[in-house]
């Protein structure tokens, strides 16, 4: 029997209504006004269908293919994949098609109940405002949102708070036998890291003015945020100071010179840097559904930051690059529909959160697959345990050899190349800007 588990996320739709899925899998929407909605109201904006599905295998990958009958020709927009052995409560992710009123599902290792719910949310336009992305190491703008700041470079401002230069043991550096100690080889770790956030979104035009390196220790942004006038070291490499990794910064802040690793330091940057670039939208983990501490911290950072700063982004797109006791999501090979993150938050108080998912084209995935490979921690080869694992997941999944690409060895290229780039859209209220 499937195990039953829901995934739910307390939301507020713009767009709802119910909706039925027959034989064929044709969706048939209840409201007329909802299925004439045009083109210019449906493609820039998230469409989520919410089924219950039944996964028919304890193995292989449950598929639903999304095809638009809108033109002559049926074409196929994207598949996405399920878990496994389970049933419940899911939302496909319908984001990119041109037209509701004529959608069909074709369905691989799992069955739909009929009844189904349409779901629409209006997504913000990133052109109305700087972008401001806060990323806890190298690495985390490129993996949640490369897509979306190569749409608009000239727009976004990319602040990485820590240099990711935590070693934990010597045998692990990059290039073996290059340091003799932990601590060199912890802070060849950071300066790597830190050139690759000053570089890597350049391959997308961002401008290099717009790029910004504090330079904090990874694994501390928790303990800067709970005593904030404390001094934490560096794990690995106790004698460093974040200035030792803001030597590509072309902006001032104004902690420069004379840095320490305390959370009074980081917030001022913050404070400073949202003063200077005042963003409409700001990009950063969202600290209930991604567990990696410094995620958590580093939004709790920010919301201290806004507070002591002069201004309020106008809305917060929170994402989410790690998931507790998770692998593998979203699922399915490089380039599948991204589905929403497997999670069941059950506010104590009403939210009205929005689901904010962005398509990227094949084109700007590929370029997503570039960037990454820029990012010297995402290299690598897996050991050889996780290679024959991974290989009989894939055997087992039903899903052709051929589907999976290799364009490295790590997860984050299958997980992360993907059709849609998701969020959890939150506007900030009136009374906490004024």
């Amino acid at each position: 029997m499937p195990i039953q588990r829901d995934h739910h996320l307390p939301l507020a739709p713009d767009w709802e209504c119910k909706a039925n899925i027959d034989h064929n899998g044709i969706i048939q929407l209840a409201d007329p006004a909802i299925a004439a909605l045009s083109a210019g109201d449906v493609r820039p904006n998230t469409w989520m269908l919410e089924v219950r599905y039944r996964a028919t295998s304890r193995w292989k990958l449950p598929a639903v293919t999304i095809i638009d009958r809108s033109n002559s020709q049926p074409t196929e927009r994207f598949t996405q994949y399920f878990e496994p052995n389970e049933t419940g409560k899911r939302l496909i992710n319908l984001t990119g098609i041109e037209s509701l009123d004529q959608l069909q599902l074709t369905l691989k290792h799992l069955t739909l109940e009929a009844d189904a719910t349409l779901i629409g949310f209006r997504n913000p336009d990133l052109a109305n405002g700087p972008i401001l992305i806060i990323a806890p190491h190298p690495d985390d703008a490129e993996l949640a949102a490369f897509g979306v700041y190569s749409q608009h470079p000239k727009n976004t401002w990319i602040v990485t708070i820590t240099a990711g230069e935590r070693l934990k043991r010597l045998d692990k550096q990059y290039w073996p036998g290059l340091d003799d100690s932990l601590e060199e080889a912890s802070q060849r770790k950071g300066f790597i890291r830190a050139w690759n956030s000053a570089t890597t979104p350049l391959l997308a035009g961002v401008p290099a003015e717009q790029l910004i390196m504090l330079g904090y220790f990874n694994d501390t942004l928790a303990a800067l945020h709970e005593t904030p006038n404390t001094l934490v070291p560096s794990h690995s490499a106790p004698t460093l100071t974040p200035d030792a990794y803001r030597r590509w910064n072309k902006l001032s802040l104004p902690t420069d010179g004379q840095a320490q690793n305390t959370g009074e330091n980081l917030q001022s940057d913050l404070a400073a840097l949202l003063n200077k670039i005042k963003p409409t939208t700001i990009i950063t983990p969202h600290p209930d559904i991604d567990p990696h501490a410094d995620h958590i911290a580093s939004t709790r950072h920010l919301q201290a930051a806004i507070e002591q700063s002069e201004h309020a982004p106008d809305h917060l797109l929170l994402y989410a690059n790690h998931l507790k006791s998770t692998r593998g999501f979203p699922r399915g090979p490089a380039h599948a529909a991204a589905g929403v993150w497997p999670t069941q938050i059950n506010a104590p108080t009403p939210r009205d959160d929005k689901i904010a998912s962005f398509p990227l084209s094949l084109e700007a995935q590929k370029q997503k697959t570039l960037a990454l490979h820029s990012m010297h921690d995402l290299g690598g080869t897996p050991g050889l345990e996780r290679q024959l694992k991974r290989k009989l997941k894939r055997l087992l999944s039903g899903t052709p050899s051929a589907d999976w690409s290799e364009y490295s060895g790590h997860d984050y290229f299958q997980t992360h190349i993907k059709a849609h780039e998701n969020f959890v859209l939150q506007h900030i209220e009136q009374s906490k800007k004024s």
